[in-house]
């Protein structure tokens, strides 16, 4: 419940907002938070794309699959 916590707040404020993943903290997934201006849906959306093209998850989130998350 916490995680959503975090992120609906933003949806009132009018602020387009995007959760990434962003990689591991002790075999526990880590996503991280674009917050733009209002109305800025593209920048938030391609800041996102960008991320996940310099830094993509898939190969962190097949490690997740194959063992239990926290070990």
């Amino acid at each position: 419940m916490i995680g959503w916590c975090l992120t609906y707040f933003v949806n009132f404020t009018g602020h387009p907002a995007a959760s990434i993943p962003a990689g591991l903290s002790d075999g526990l997934p880590v996503g991280m938070q674009v917050i733009g201006r209002r109305n800025a849906d593209t920048d938030v959306l391609a800041a996102s794309a960008a991320f996940e093209r310099l830094r993509p998850w898939h190969d962190s989130y097949r490690m997740c699959r194959e063992r239990p998350l926290g070990t």
